[in-house]
């Protein structure tokens, strides 16, 4: 106890240098969090699905070309319809759009999904549902994150 009292006395005696050593030791425990959690979402934990090592991504290759492109919908539906080696096979289309009448304008990415993009990946929507078949085209629908839900729409029940 005698140390410890000690070395409070200490520390108070050099108030400049106490406050450098524990900014500096709170520099340092922030940015050994902030780079873990970066690690771990990254590396560590993995895809937030089932067996993500039976997942697989399908792109169009054409020889002239170096890069890959996303499938055409007539392909993924002529790949979907023959194939009978996966155990599901769904489609999706990411764009861009902006969200306005919730205050400032924000823009979001949006991922059109064939309706069982869901239960392919192996997730379940923890309020309200999924696309039903009837609803992969032209219907009003949509799945946002629980992110979203509470953020933006406040996470009023109404809005399922």
């Amino acid at each position: 106890m005698t140390d410890v009292r000690f070395a409070f006395r200490q520390l108070f005696k050099s108030p400049g240098f106490t406050l450098l050593a524990v900014l500096t030791l709170a520099l340092g425990i922030g940015l050994n969090t902030a780079i873990f959690t970066l690690i771990n979402d990254l590396f560590l934990r993995g895809l937030p699905f089932q067996q993500p090592a039976r997942v697989l991504h399908v792109f169009s290759h054409f020889k002239e070309q170096t890069v890959d492109f996303p499938l055409s919908a007539p392909r993924f539906m002529h790949f979907r319809d023959g194939q009978t080696i996966f155990d599901g096979f769904a489609g999706e289309n990411g764009i861009a759009a902006t969200v306005t009448g919730l205050g400032d304008p924000l823009q979001v990415p949006i991922f059109k999904t064939t309706s069982n993009w869901f239960d392919v990946l192996g997730l379940r929507a923890i309020r309200g549902r999924t696309f039903l078949p009837e609803e992969e085209e032209g219907a009003d629908v949509a799945v946002v994150t629980d992110r979203f839900w509470k953020g933006r729409l406040g996470g009023d029940p109404n809005v399922i």
